[in-house]
């Protein structure tokens, strides 16, 4: 009995959601509708009205919510404004008393949803219009613990400094229940997305460049923006998005995102002058990004995990 109370008690607090399903992809997958026509009724990339865009976007993300306005406004628990966090859904009285319009919130007090007159697009939360219409918040992400905290993040653990950093500012996200699973592999779609979200890239590119990325994958935004960036070459014909990250892919990936200098030669006995990724890495380690091991080797195609690319990430962005 208590077990099934205490299911229940989750089932009201928070709708159903996958484990397996990264936080980290939501704005990457949000943002690649931006453009999209409003439709009424609409629930698909064809067109969208606000709790269609809702409803769909949480979906992606293993979160079912119902399908109308004041349903969703139901879900979840209230948050207030100044307490926001990245996936909490936003809602407003427009053209009828009670909630009307929902959005979901994506940071830096922005919030991305459904505009009959603009279709999707990404809104201040100080807009005029918005702003004296908006009603309230509700966190349906499973959240458990306090921003740049995670479960499996310990103030011992090796990169944990880094890790909480990111959380902090919110560019990493985790997990449902605050997991960061720091030891799970970071696949390259996964890179791709942080990587187009940290610098803002426009995302709404859905066109099939890669055979293995269809325009219906949550990444294809982020790919085809690092595409347009060439940070990515697009003369590949496969982008392999769910395999890992290697250590050279991620060189080549920051040296052109980041528009990495080269320094002085650093000899890897595992590295030659003729590998594609050779100038890339000299680049990481003269940033001081990335650094070879004791053996005198970088060990080029050692697959990264996300804790390896948190601290890769937070090293690059607080570059001096």
């Amino acid at each position: 009995m208590w077990r099934l109370m205490s299911a229940l008690l989750l089932f009201f607090l928070f709708p159903s959601f996958a484990y397996a399903d990264s936080y980290d992809r939501l704005v990457p997958l949000a943002k690649k509708y931006v453009g999209v026509p409003y439709q009424f009724g609409g629930s698909s990339e064809k067109g969208f009205d606000c709790s269609g865009f809702t409803r769909h976007v949480m979906e992606g993300l293993g979160v079912t919510l119902p399908r109308t306005t004041e349903g969703q406004y139901k879900q979840g628990r209230a948050v207030k404004k100044e307490e926001l966090r990245v996936g909490d859904l936003v809602f407003f009285e427009t053209y009828k008393k009670g909630p009307s319009h929902a959005g979901i919130y994506i940071g830096d007090n922005r919030f991305i949803h459904a505009s009959s007159s603009r279709g999707i697009t990404v809104t201040s939360l100080d807009d005029s219009y918005y702003k004296k219409r908006y009603i309230g918040a509700r966190r349906v992400l499973a959240y458990e613990e306090a921003v740049g905290q995670f479960r499996d993040i310990g103030k011992d653990f090796w990169a944990n400094e880094e890790i909480t950093s990111l959380g902090k500012e919110e560019i990493v996200l985790g997990y449902a229940k605050s997991y960061f699973k720091p030891d799970e592999m970071m696949t390259r779609a996964d890179a791709a997305g942080l990587i187009a979200a940290y610098f803002d890239f426009n995302m709404n590119d859905r066109k099939k460049t890669f055979q293995d990325v269809p325009s219906d994958h949550w990444a294809v935004g982020a790919i085809n923006a690092l595409v347009k960036e060439r940070i990515v070459d697009k003369q590949m014909t496969s982008f392999q998005p769910d395999e890992p990250l290697t250590r050279e892919q991620l060189a080549i990936w920051f040296a052109e995102a980041w528009k990495l200098k080269r320094g002085a030669d650093v000899p890897f006995v595992d590295v030659k002058e003729t590998d594609a990724a050779y100038d890339a890495i000299e680049k990481l380690v003269a940033s001081g990004i990335a650094n070879g091991y004791e053996d005198g080797t970088f060990r080029p195609k050692d697959v990264v995990t996300r804790a390896q690319f948190a601290v890769f990430l937070y090293r690059a962005i607080n570059m001096k």
